[in-house]
């Protein structure tokens, strides 16, 4: 037995592979009173598996920040407007009606347009739908250790540029049809601009090399031209969401869900119509991707 499963073992936790690619259930824990010894375990799977899900939790908004809180200082959300009462806690609804949810992000990292992106965050299902609203995750890790050698070594000394507004346009989040609408963006511009990241990072803790990479935020490569940058792009975000690099998240209500956002990207399926809504909350790291 390895040290990592013999301490997760004396802890007491059910561990449960999702997919052999990354993620696990984690039963036999309560997470508004841990241990020490449960929290090491659980952040050490944190570290192992990049995404966690845990079933049946009876949080309040307060126990949900003191989880946080364990593993860093909570993040204020840009683009998330409903705060919850409690401090650092979010709401994210979405649906309800007869319509689909229209909330559709596609694939992302989060926040990787900062200069600091978000450690990971973590969500709690308040109320879900009988069917659908899953969410997706891909490993980076994975997708960094899939391509070939000689692809490894040239795409090791690039750099990404990520923008939150490039995504915000082609997605129609944001538009330029009205001159208010222009005059937002050159505000979102003048707060956030553009950020580079090496293409290939080394993660703080396990010192895995990741395809720092997401379909979202990341919008060329510095030292190509445009076609090519453009084809380097396309090729890496179709390699970096294969499926055997993958796993799928089915909420259930009272779940809390985490992830690891410096290896992991995400994907929330907007197929349900009933009412959906989750608490949030977002982890800060000081990380700046190297």
């Amino acid at each position: 037995m390895s040290a990592n499963a013999e301490s997760m073992e004396k802890a007491g936790l059910d561990i449960r592979p999702m997919t052999g690619a990354l993620g696990c259930e984690i039963f036999g824990v309560n997470l508004a009173r841990l241990s020490d010894a449960e929290f090491a375990a659980i952040y050490q799977a944190f570290l192992d598996y990049s995404v966690l899900a845990f079933r049946d939790q009876e949080l309040t908004q307060a126990d949900l920040a003191d989880y946080g809180l364990r593993f860093g200082k909570l993040e204020d959300e840009p683009f998330i407007p409903n705060r919850a009462e409690h401090p650092g806690v979010y709401r994210m609804t979405g649906a309800g009606g007869s319509k689909l949810s229209t909330q559709y992000l596609d694939w992302h990292m989060d926040h990787s347009y900062q200069q600091n992106p978000s450690l990971g965050a973590i969500l709690y299902a308040v109320d879900i739908p009988e069917t659908g609203g899953d969410t997706l995750f891909s490993s980076n890790y994975l997708a960094f250790e899939a391509l070939s050698a000689p692809m490894q070594e040239f795409v090791s000394g690039l750099t990404a540029v990520h923008d939150v507004l490039e995504y915000g346009l082609r997605s129609g989040h944001l538009s330029i049809r009205t001159p208010e609408q222009i005059q937002h963006l050159a505000k979102v511009r003048e707060k956030r601009p553009r950020i580079e990241h090496p293409l290939v990072c080394t993660h703080p803790e396990t010192g895995r090399k990741i395809l720092y990479i997401n379909d979202a935020w990341t919008c060329s490569i510095k030292e190509l031209n445009r076609i090519e940058s453009n084809a380097l792009l396309d090729m890496l975000n179709r390699h970096a969401l294969h499926d055997r690099f993958k796993c799928r998240v089915r909420w259930q209500p009272k779940s809390v869900v985490m992830w690891d956002n410096r290896c992991v990207q995400h994907s929330p399926i907007c197929d349900y119509s009933e009412r959906r809504e989750l608490l949030r909350v977002a982890i800060h790291s000081d990380w700046v991707p190297s």
